[in-house]
């Protein structure tokens, strides 16, 4: 790992996704501080719930137009006292050449798939999701035999979104659960346009929280 590296990709300010080792969820948090292997960000309470401790392993992650970083190291300083923060020390850094041509964002959703002309519905949950595609988890083994798969995707607002498309990736993961990889093949216009305006929400929440930093938290970190 370059020395400076950890310092030259994350700022202060910037938007990433975090997880702690004894959860499966990316949550974002804005990093507060960046020292040498260091980066301090906020303590959510999201950590909180999944009992964060010193010493945890804990993952950062940052993506650009070009690559996708991925910052691994764990605990060291955990601050309860307003503005409350955890900072964690790196160990280690990956960089994945990004080929994706649409960003994809980190979100947990609800969701129904099933084979094209059949009745059965599986249950699933979205982990990403892009414009021209999604992941999920589900722990049914879907076999299309060349028919394609709909979907229907429970948004947090109440809408509803459904489309087709293909199995392009399949994955095995621990406790019998199954990720797949979904390509769009066909949306209606109006859940074309619902699937924007989710996006777009999702770009608002970063910025709003860019600007409770600005607003009442960097002054507190001076």
């Amino acid at each position: 790992m370059r020395k400076d590296i950890v310092s030259t990709v994350l700022k202060e300010g910037m938007v990433v996704g975090t997880k702690l080792s004894s959860c499966n969820v990316w949550v974002q948090n804005i990093i507060y501080k960046v020292k040498k292997r260091s980066v301090t960000i906020a303590l959510l309470t999201d950590y909180l719930q999944n009992v964060i401790m010193f010493g945890q392993p804990f993952s950062i992650k940052y993506t650009t137009e070009n690559s996708e970083y991925i910052f691994e190291g764990e605990v060291s300083e955990i601050n309860p006292d307003f503005p409350s923060s955890v900072t964690i020390d790196i160990a280690n850094v990956t960089e994945i050449k990004n080929q994706r041509i649409f960003p994809r964002a980190d979100v947990f959703l609800a969701a129904n798939v099933r084979v094209e002309g059949t009745e059965k519905e599986y249950f699933s949950v979205i982990h990403d999701i892009s414009l021209v595609g999604l992941g999920f988890y589900c722990k049914d083994i879907l076999e299309p035999d060349g028919k394609q798969i709909d979907i229907f995707l429970y948004l947090p607002n109440q809408q509803t979104i459904s489309a087709k498309g293909k199995i392009a990736r399949t994955a095995f993961k621990n406790d019998d659960i199954i990720d797949y990889g979904f390509q769009f093949t066909e949306m209606h216009e109006e859940n074309n346009n619902s699937l924007s305006d989710f996006f777009n929400e999702l770009e608002e929440e970063k910025t709003k929280l860019k600007e409770h930093y600005t607003s009442s938290i960097k002054k507190h970190l001076m």
